[in-house]
């Protein structure tokens, strides 16, 4: 059920629908205060009957007695004071009051009905959608009415965190779950993310690697929150103007993910988020050697990790993704070896069919990382989300270097959306007329995989049945993970 209570529903869809904002109606007089304990009770039980009250009808006027009465008043069209009133009273004894499931229902089926909001859209709508965004952490610019990709990307946000599919589309489901006023903020989903000095587990892991990829952790990513981990946070916090507590806030984590925090690194290592010259070189020598087929553009972004880690694991060296003194070094060696060469290719398949089940952790520990981060991409026309399966596979040590290996790998039929483990790639075939396209994702458990694709534009987590599928497959169980 996306919907714990039905506080403001109908006077939301209205305002919604005229662009105009809403809020309930504010009460008279306290009648409440006039009413036995008795008297209280049996209007609790009412409520309770009808589904508007979940708690026990103990003969109190409590904040969950009025926010029932609320919701009661909202669903059957009556003044909503929160108070008992004698139209609510008369409404609630007559026999005849919709419930919360039917009015739900009907809410519901009107929301589907909405024509969705979506990029490019000016509007009064898109400028409510707006404040409530902002309201809830996900927004910042201003309520301009302007639907553009700031917008978009709070929409996919905001769409990640409360469980929906994650189209960067604000469409009927969206909208009910946001203008309803029980979504998760964006701050709650990052205090879930809080750690501290003895905490251990995925968190502390993520926390780690992102500080790694920072240059501020320099220990091993073992998901136990050390001296050293609380070090590298208050290194961090303290470059980026925040207080040095070594704890991992909500608003540390905030500048973590925001893509724009002061990293710190030794000035001989060239890696993730660094811009300039030396990293065009870099791009321009792999792409000659045929590690990387992106745009030689100076910045250094997951593609170019992702071609930087194929080329390590091709000369046995330590798969960091960084480029430091020895890496660039063998890189412009007259003899390097590109990606097309025997050995390179021997090499790989050797790291390939060796794989285990703990690669497949570390698979899903490296998408789970990557959840929420912005990944743009080039999608291949036929293999939408393979540059980030590729990255995945990569930071886990299996050399992925065309799409089709990953098709090859997953041809295992899948009928029921559970059956893909955390970390198994995952393949969603998808037709359209003639055209048909292979998503590539990373399976999360549970039904659910990680992707990203040039629509999504960030990392996000969806279910699989959500997703437009004719047939989904994934890797084989076992060890070997190619021929």
């Amino acid at each position: 059920m996306l919907l714990r209570r039905c506080l403001a529903i109908l006077a939301a869809f209205a305002a919604l629908a005229a662009g105009m904002a809403a809020g309930p109606c504010v009460a008279r007089a306290e009648l409440s205060a006039d009413m036995t304990p008795e008297e209280i009770t049996r209007m609790e039980e009412q409520l309770g009957a009808l589904g508007f009250l979940s708690s026990e009808a103990d003969g109190t006027f409590d904040a969950d007695t009025q926010l029932a009465l609320e919701s009661f008043q909202q669903a059957n069209g009556l003044e909503v004071s929160g108070q008992p009133d004698a139209a609510t009273l008369d409404k609630l004894d007559g026999g005849e009051a919709v419930s919360r499931e039917n009015y739900l229902r009907r809410f519901a089926a009107a929301y589907q009905e909405m024509e969705p909001l979506k990029n490019g859209d000016i509007n009064n709508q898109v400028q409510v959608m707006q404040r409530k965004l902002s309201e809830l952490g996900y927004f910042s610019g201003g309520a301009d009415g302007v639907f553009g990709d700031a917008t978009q990307a709070a929409v996919e946000r905001f769409q990640l965190v409360n469980g929906l599919e994650v189209t960067g589309v604000a469409d009927g489901m969206t909208l009910m779950r946001l203008m309803a006023d029980v979504p998760i903020t964006w701050q709650s989903f990052l205090s879930e993310m809080s750690t501290a000095s003895g905490d251990s587990g995925l968190n502390v892991y993520v926390l780690q690697k992102k500080l790694s990829e920072m240059g501020y952790f320099q220990g091993d990513c073992t998901g136990n929150f050390s001296d050293l981990t609380q070090q590298a946070v208050m290194q961090f916090q303290a470059n980026n103007g925040l207080e040095d507590t070594g704890v991992a806030d909500a608003n540390t984590w905030a500048l973590i993910y925001s893509g724009s925090a002061v990293t710190r690194r030794r000035s001989d290592v060239i890696a993730l988020g660094e811009n300039g010259e030396r990293v065009t070189r870099i791009q321009q020598r792999l792409s000659a050697l045929g590690y990387f087929d992106g745009e030689a553009d100076g910045s250094f972004d997951y593609c170019t990790e992702t071609a930087v880690r194929l080329f390590q694991m091709s000369c046995g060296q330590p798969s960091t993704g960084e480029v430091d003194t020895d890496t660039l070094n063998r890189m412009m060696e007259d003899d390097a070896r590109p990606v097309s060469d025997e050995s390179v290719q021997e090499t790989f398949n050797a790291l390939l069919t060796g794989s285990d089940d703990s690669v497949r952790a570390a698979i899903a520990e490296s998408a789970m990382r990557m959840l929420g981060a912005a990944f743009a991409a080039p999608d291949d026309g036929l293999y939408p989300g393979f540059a980030l399966v590729q990255y995945v596979c990569a930071s886990a040590g299996l050399p992925i270097t065309q799409p089709e290996l990953l098709i090859r790998m997953a041809d295992v039929p899948v009928s029921a959306a559970d059956e893909a483990e955390a970390g198994n790639v995952v393949a969603l075939q998808a037709e359209e007329g003639d055209s048909v396209t292979m998503l590539l994702t990373i399976a999360a458990g549970d039904g659910r995989v990680i992707y990203a694709t040039d629509q999504t534009g960030w990392v996000v987590m969806s279910y699989i049945e959500q997703l437009d599928s004719a047939n989904v497959y994934r890797w084989a169980e076992g060890t070997e993970m190619a021929e």
